[in-house]
């Protein structure tokens, strides 16, 4: 299978990851406006609301969930980028990195949520799919 094939997977999942990065961007100022809760003066001001001196509870775990799957992220976009280079078969690719995008997108809605241990779940699979990258982006290279 050539390189490219894989490549274009790659390009497919890493931008759904992407977008899943800036939905929890705006899912964050979404539910700073609902609750009417900043930390900014100026947000504040501008809302004609309160400052406050911490985030409202529910932003902070928006602010979680994103955190996380920005840590996450990072290293799906070089070890799959990668991965994708030492090119692997296509159905491997496949699975690698749908598994891994599903895996992120529903430890978001589980992180928002609360559910446990559904979210610890699908972070461990994710994890698991970047690990097994790497490991073959190693063999490959060694």
């Amino acid at each position: 299978m050539p390189a490219t094939e894989a490549m274009k997977l790659y390009a497919i999942f890493s931008s759904v990851i992407a977008l899943h990065l800036l939905v929890l961007a705006g899912w964050t100022g979404g539910v700073r406006f609902a609750r009417k809760a900043y930390v900014n003066p100026e947000d504040a001001k501008l809302n004609k609301a309160e400052q406050a001196d911490v985030d409202h509870p529910d932003v902070q775990r928006v602010k979680r969930a994103h955190q996380n799957a920005l840590e996450n992220a990072i290293p799906f976009f070089a070890v799959g980028f990668l991965y994708a280079g030492v090119a692997p078969n296509k159905n491997a690719a496949l699975v690698y990195f749908a598994t891994f995008t599903a895996a992120r997108v529903l430890h978001s809605i589980f992180y928002l949520w609360g559910r446990q241990p559904f979210r610890t779940i699908v972070f461990a699979i994710g994890a698991a799919c970047t690990v097994g990258m790497a490991v073959q982006v190693i063999r490959t290279a060694i």
